[in-house]
Order: C-alpha cells, then sequence, then structure tokens
C-alpha cells in the first residue's frame, strides 16, 4: 500500500493513516490544488485483479456523491483504473461514535441517545431517498464532529436501487451484531434493516452493551431471529424502550416504517410526548426519491429545516437560534456555592472561571461577535476584544447540564437552573456602575473548550442589536 508522503493523482498528499478495513485504507490528506484537509479511501491492490470491481467503486462513489445532507459524508473527488482506485471525501473533524462510547463509560444520557438517533436516522431517511441502502450501520460507521454533529459514512457495501451491491462478490453484507433478523436469512436487504441496525445503536447507547452476545458472530446473529433483544433496564424510561423495541421488532412491517418515522418519534420522546402505539399499517415504506413519511408523523427536516445542499448551507444570524449539540458532556454537574451563602445553583463553576455573587463569571469581560447556526447547529462565535466593537457580552457562565446538551437555544431560557443563572438580576448586579443595561437581550449559549466540556455562556446585547464598544459587565479581577 502507500506511504505517507505519497502523491495520487498529482494532487492528494497522504498524510496519516486513519484506519484500515477489507477493502481498504482511509488517509488524512491534503488536496495540494485547494489547499484544504480531505480523507481519502484508497483500495486493496488485490481488489483491482477483480474486473467488475472498478466498476462497483465507482457505483459507491457516485451513490455517495448523490447524496447530498449536512449528516453524511461529503464526496469530493473520484478515481478508478486498473493501477488503482481511490475516494476523496471531507475530512469530518472528530472521532467515531464507538471511541465516544469507550470515553463514555460505554453509555450516554438518555437525551443524548435520543438526539443520536434523531441525527443519525434524519441522516439515513437522506440516503434512503435516493435508492440506497447502507446495511453497515453501526458505531464505527457514525462520526461525531467536534461540534457534537453526526455524520453517516462507508458505503462500502451499500445497495443501490437498480440491485447493485458496492462490495466484492461474496464480501461479508454487515457487521454480525448489527445485522437485522431478514439479513442473517439471507434476504434482501431493505431501508427497515438499516432502522433495525440504528436500533441496535440506540440500545447500546443507552445499556452500555449490545442487545445480543455469543462465543462467536453466528451464534449473535441468529439470535435476533429466534428472540426479542432483553429488555432495557429500569433507569431507561418506558417511552424511550418503547421506541427502541419498535425499531428492533423481528418483523420489519412492526418496525418504524421509515427512519424519517424513527426521527420524529425520538424527537416526540425528547420533547416528553410518547412515540406512537401501536403497529403501523401497510407494507414497509420502499427507498425512493420522495417516499411517503409513514406512520410517526410529518418528515423531521419539515419542522426544523435544513439545506439540501450542503455547499449551498444557510447561515443564520442568530436572535435566539439553536443550541449547539454535543454527545460528549458529563453527567456529574457539581454544585458551588456563592461566597458566604447557601448553595444557589446546580450549574457549577467551569474551569478558568469564579464565583461571583449568585453566579460564575470570566475573571475578565469577554465579548464575542455575531452568534450564527449552519445547518441548524449553532456554532462558538468569535472571541473579540471588549474595547473593539462587539455584539454579545458574557455576563455570567455555568456548566452545561447533561441534559440540556440537546434543548433548543431558545428553549433554554424555559428552563428553572438556566433561567436563574441567566436572570436579569444577575445582569443587573453584574452591569457596570453607570451603565444601563436594563432591557438588554439575553441568550444562554453553549460553547465548546475542549472535547469533553462545554461551558454554558449567559450573553447580553443592546435591546437594538447591533455592536457596542467597552465593556458594559465587570469582570471578577
Amino acid at each position: 500500500m502507500h506511504s505517507p508522503g505519497a502523491l495520487l493523482g498529482g494532487r492528494y498528499r497522504l498524510d496519516d493513516r486513519v484506519g484500515a478495513g477489507g477493502m481498504g485504507e482511509v488517509w488524512r490528506a491534503t488536496d495540494t490544488v485547494l489547499g484544504r484537509t480531505v480523507a481519502v479511501k484508497v483500495v486493496l491492490p488485490s481488489l483491482l485483479h477483480d474486473p467488475g470491481f472498478v466498476r462497483r467503486f465507482l457505483v459507491e462513489a457516485r451513490a455517495m456523491a448523490s447524496v447530498r445532507h449536512h449528516g453524511v459524508v461529503m464526496i469530493h473527488d473520484y478515481h478508478g483504473d486498473a493501477d488503482g482506485a481511490y475516494l476523496v471525501m471531507e475530512y469530518v473533524e472528530g472521532e467515531s461514535l464507538s471511541q465516544t462510547l469507550v470515553r463514555h463509560g460505554g453509555r450516554f444520557t438518555t437525551q443524548s441517545a435520543l438526539a443520536l438517533i434523531v441525527q443519525a436516522a434524519e441522516a439515513l431517511q437522506a440516503v434512503h431517498d435516493k435508492g440506497i441502502v447502507h446495511r453497515d450501520v453501526k458505531p464505527g460507521n457514525l462520526l461525531v464532529r467536534l461540534d457534537g454533529t453526526v455524520v453517516l459514512t462507508d458505503f462500502g457495501i451499500a445497495r443501490t436501487q437498480d440491485n447493485t451491491s458496492l462490495t466484492t462478490p461474496g464480501g461479508i453484507l454487515g457487521t454480525p451484531s448489527y445485522l437485522a433478523p431478514e439479513q442473517v436469512l439471507g434476504q434482501l436487504a431493505s431501508p427497515l434493516s438499516d432502522v433495525y441496525a440504528l436500533g441496535i445503536v440506540a440500545y447500546e447507547c443507552l445499556a452500555g452493551f449490545r442487545p445480543f452476545s455469543g462465543d462467536n458472530p453466528f451464534a449473535v446473529a441468529m439470535q435476533r431471529v429466534q428472540q426479542p433483544p432483553p429488555p432495557l433496564g429500569p433507569d431507561v424510561p418506558p417511552a424511550v424502550a418503547a421506541l427502541v423495541e419498535r425499531a428492533l421488532a423481528v418483523d420489519p412491517e412492526l418496525r418504524w416504517q421509515s427512519a424519517a418515522a424513527l426521527a420524529e418519534a425520538a424527537r416526540s420522546v425528547l420533547a416528553g410526548a410518547p412515540p406512537v402505539a401501536g403497529a403501523p399499517a401497510g407494507p414497509p415504506a420502499p427507498a425512493s426519491a420522495e417516499p411517503d413519511p409513514g406512520p410517526g408523523g410529518v418528515r423531521p427536516r419539515k419542522r426544523l429545516p435544513v439545506p439540501v445542499v450542503a455547499a449551498l448551507a444557510a447561515i443564520v444570524l442568530i436572535g435566539g437560534g439553536l443550541a449547539g449539540w454535543a454527545l460528549w458532556g458529563s453527567d456529574a454537574s457539581t454544585r458551588w456555592e456563592g461566597p458566604g451563602s447557601a448553595t444557589t445553583t446546580e450549574l457549577g463553576i467551569p474551569a478558568g472561571y469564579v464565583a461571583c455573587g449568585d453566579a460564575a463569571c470570566p475573571r475578565t469581560p469577554e465579548c464575542w461577535g455575531g452568534l450564527t447556526r449552519i445547518s441548524g447547529v449553532a456554532h462558538k462565535p468569535r472571541r473579540i476584544d471588549c474595547d473593539q466593537p462587539h455584539s454579545w457580552e458574557t455576563f455570567a457562565v455555568g456548566r452545561l447540564p447533561a441534559d440540556a446538551e440537546f434543548v433548543r437555544q431558545d428553549e433554554l431560557i424555559g428552563r428553572p437552573d438556566i433561567a436563574a443563572l441567566c436572570s436579569e438580576n444577575v445582569l443587573a448586579a453584574r452591569s457596570r456602575d453607570g451603565v444601563q443595561t436594563t432591557g438588554w437581550q439575553r441568550e444562554p449559549w453553549p460553547i465548546q473548550v475542549d472535547r469533553t466540556t462545554w461551558v454554558l455562556h449567559c450573553l447580553s446585547s443592546r435591546p437594538e442589536g447591533g455592536e457596542t464598544t467597552g465593556a458594559a459587565f465587570r469582570g471578577a479581577s
């Protein structure tokens, strides 16, 4: 295979090998023409001896490139001939979901697991809309960006609408632990097979282990044909357990009838409503350009619109947008005490900040540019010297609670703990002498400081918006 520094196509310089599998290697590389970091999937030379392989690899490239969704890895370029084949994709800064699970002791909070299901199911629906069945949904093929969004990748064994398999003849068609019962029995996989696999992922995220285990892959695979999964533990809310149980129905017709329906159901449970009860009516929805949403309601993307083409992703100025979504975050939220008082909040003092009255605050004033979201995800604003024109300023801080990681930003202020932290009283108490801040806008805004830590900033801006110069709020020093 290749070594670091190799140049493919006179353009893509291989820097570091980041993974390997049955089809080849994945490298972090540099596009020397555009000066950007990319991921390059290089096919094993032995596979090129199959005269039909290059065609199948091209089919994979075209299948992946046809999907335009922020939750599906983007394809930039392709090369394939008898001398070699490689696929150039966006490089996802982050880690696989399997790695994230390991760092968190094998499981997530219920809210984090549900938010994962929503994102992954929406990505799967975008794939299914193009007539593609992934057939290998698992934590290793779900990447988690640094901002917490989930990206579906690795279509190496997918099947397209024209029944073209994107793998070598006789190759393994999925990972045994995540195969749907119909796949175990050798039947043709459908979009509902992907729904089942995502149900296994959800079970694993909630329980800390997969529902089926055994001495060998065959035993593991056969269990799901012969028996339902063990019930989730008592710490999993019944509505969540029912949602996962339906995704894991042995009979495909008893599952959520589309990935969109599963996403909608998970979003409803996140909002406090139970999932749709009862068996779905009618046969599974086929993969097509515009499938019916099926039982489970309107497509999530219609409720929370996202750009169809990632390159045209809208950048929305926030007056009250979305909080940053993160799969990482601790369940622990240590209490802290204000000076000379009883415990005042459950949100805790983040590292680098100090207690000041009934809140925590920065040691020196912190000012920011405009708040933005891209493709529905809030991003860290640009830090600006407070002596320069700026739009927002921090007046209090706290740790982002684990159960608020996936709450809409415009709903965060409705939580009693966050409302207390970012209250008008705290804003007034933190205001500098002689600065009138009555009626100023207040926005709770999560800002990531490292891979595992989010700080909730209470930001404020003038009522009329626009920029201001100079700090309006006191630092602790």
